[in-house]
């Protein structure tokens, strides 16, 4: 029988505005430490969003887990939210409402898990 090794790690982001960015340079050490350079732009990008969601819709910090399987990186954001976020149509001039449209067109698979104290936004990309 194979055994499936899977590798985390996670930080916890204070409710504030460079959590965000702290966020993205969390994700991009971890993946180049993990070697996984092919998805390293896209899973920061995504993170980023789904942290800025999670920081302007549901309040309190945000806590990240990143996992790597031998097909996948996946990035969880988990937040003090209750209810699913929702995939915008936005304008073209729209200064924000993109982030789910980004997760939902570049991962592989995404989804939305409620919890004890929140909710679990997540995505998937292949390596």
């Amino acid at each position: 029988m194979d055994t499936i090794t899977t590798t985390t790690t996670t930080a916890l982001l204070a409710h504030e505005a460079t959590s965000a960015r702290r966020a993205r340079r969390f994700v991009d050490a971890t993946l180049r430490s993990w070697a996984c350079d092919e998805v390293t732009e896209v899973a920061t990008l995504l993170a980023s969003e789904l942290v800025t969601n999670a920081l302007l819709h549901a309040g309190g910090a945000v806590h990240v887990e990143v996992s790597r399987t031998p097909g996948a990186v996946r990035v969880e954001v988990h937040d003090a939210g209750h209810g699913a976020p929702i995939v915008r149509d936005a304008s073209e001039r729209a200064e924000s409402g993109r982030g789910l449209a980004l997760v939902d067109a570049l991962a592989a698979a995404w989804g939305v898990s409620p919890c004890r104290h929140g909710k679990t936004v997540w995505f998937e990309v292949a390596v």
